[in-house]
């Protein structure tokens, strides 16, 4: 029973983690969503809000930061909470409920579920990474004419690709790889030397966005989360930002006319995309859009120093994580006083650890801890006038690290910060 208790506890907390991280990754997606619909912003700014809302998703925890969005969160809830208290009960009675097998057995379940789950996500994306990447590597190389303009192109871009391959018919251009990316494009473009100038720009705006990498991101984000919809929401919105990201990028750095980069478009969206983790072009999120975007008003791809600065603030407020209740200057005042002291001695003689006839604030704190943790063990010895005094022992901080030999803490002078080493 202690094996599944234990077990429970662990699976309890890593749930209520998931669900905190489900929770944070939510009131952010609406943030993003209310400056995406409000600024109108371009699609390399949507882009970037959009995949910071999906590292959020995919990361539990972040670097302790001021004024991040998990600071703000604990914030409130330090305000609006407090520690939960123990209900002392009447002579003859436990102090407390024991823990019962059946609740630990439930959140043991209930975690199997997510993993397998998780399992499956990460399981079908790995299968699908591997046959896109087997198929990328067993292609034959592209003709020598399409890798002259691959050259020329990556040349004029400063981006690097050593590998140019013709895939199959009904898949569209793709990348693959991250340190050695390999550009794979359908045997139909091969012989249109301006629809494959358009759609090699495109693969390299992947390239050099890292785009790879982000749908590892997302791998990661579904993995987590895979039931909960926010994710699958957040995941569509990125895709569509960053295809406009890379067609704004490769019209404004060629010559490519706008009304053959939406044909281009238009036909690769019938043929299936590269892979779970591969960029591609054919990717059909948003098409209409996507097309009214290429014929309609240039829109500047890059951003400025300014822009990326602003992103680095967003990027911080996003994901740090919430500071300790000390670094926020969080203060809870002292509750131990003589006559708590004098009403734990006369219940609890045994809790005086140095027998000079009274218990001192770090024998408080250890019989707190005791009472914590072995309430099913645990019988009342107090009459019924002092168990109010007692609950406050158990729910409030006995400010165990306040400096000073002085045995009591007068509530009226002396404050401390919360003891985060008690558990509730």
């Amino acid at each position: 029973m202690t094996f599944v208790v234990t077990a429970g506890a662990a699976a309890k907390a890593w749930l209520v983690t998931l669900a905190m991280m489900a929770g944070q990754g939510t009131l952010l997606a609406l943030v993003a969503f209310a400056l995406a619909r409000a600024g109108k912003l371009r699609p390399a700014w949507q882009a970037a809000i959009w995949l910071v809302v999906m590292i959020k998703l995919a990361l539990p925890w972040g670097p302790a930061m001021p004024f991040s969005l998990s600071d703000l969160i604990a914030m409130f809830h330090d305000h609006a909470t407090s520690a939960p208290p123990i209900v002392v009960g009447t002579p003859g009675h436990t102090i407390a409920a024991a823990p019962q097998a059946w609740p630990a057995v439930g959140w043991i379940a209930l975690a199997i579920i997510w993993m397998l789950g998780a399992a499956w996500v990460v399981g079908r994306a790995v299968l699908a990474q591997r046959a896109t990447t087997r198929a990328a590597r067993m292609a034959p190389l592209a003709p020598p004419h399409a890798l002259a303009l691959l050259g020329e192109l990556s040349a004029r871009v400063r981006v690097r690709v050593p590998h140019l391959v013709i895939g199959e018919a009904d898949i569209g251009p793709h990348v693959v790889g991250v340190l050695r990316p390999i550009v794979v494009v359908p045997p139909g473009l091969v012989d249109d030397a301006g629809l494959l100038r358009a759609a090699l720009l495109h693969e390299l705006a992947h390239i050099r966005r890292r785009d790879v990498l982000a749908r590892f991101i997302q791998i990661a984000a579904g993995a987590l989360l895979w039931w909960w919809p926010v994710v699958r929401i957040v995941n569509r919105r990125l895709e569509a930002a960053r295809e406009a990201a890379c067609d704004a990028w490769a019209l404004e750095t060629s010559d490519v006319p706008r009304a053959a980069y939406a044909r281009l478009l238009v036909r690769m969206a019938s043929l299936r995309a590269g892979g779970v983790a591969a960029p591609a072009l054919a990717a059909h999120h948003a098409l209409d859009a996507r097309v009214a975007a290429v014929l309609g008003p240039p829109v500047r791809a890059r951003l400025g120093w300014l822009g990326r600065s602003v992103l680095a603030g967003w990027a911080l407020v996003a994901l740090g994580g919430a500071r300790s209740a000390s670094a926020r200057g969080h203060v809870e005042a002292c509750h131990y006083t003589p006559a708590l002291a004098a009403t734990l001695y006369a219940a609890y003689p045994q809790a005086d650890l140095d027998g000079d006839g009274q218990l001192s604030r770090a024998e408080a704190c250890d019989l707190q801890v005791e009472l914590r943790r072995d309430r099913q063990e645990l019988t009342t010895r107090l009459s019924p006038e002092a168990e109010e005094e007692l609950q406050s022992l158990l729910s409030e901080p006995l400010c165990c690290n306040s400096p000073g030999p002085e045995v009591y803490s007068n509530p009226e002078s002396v404050s401390c910060q919360n003891v985060l080493g008690v558990e509730p």
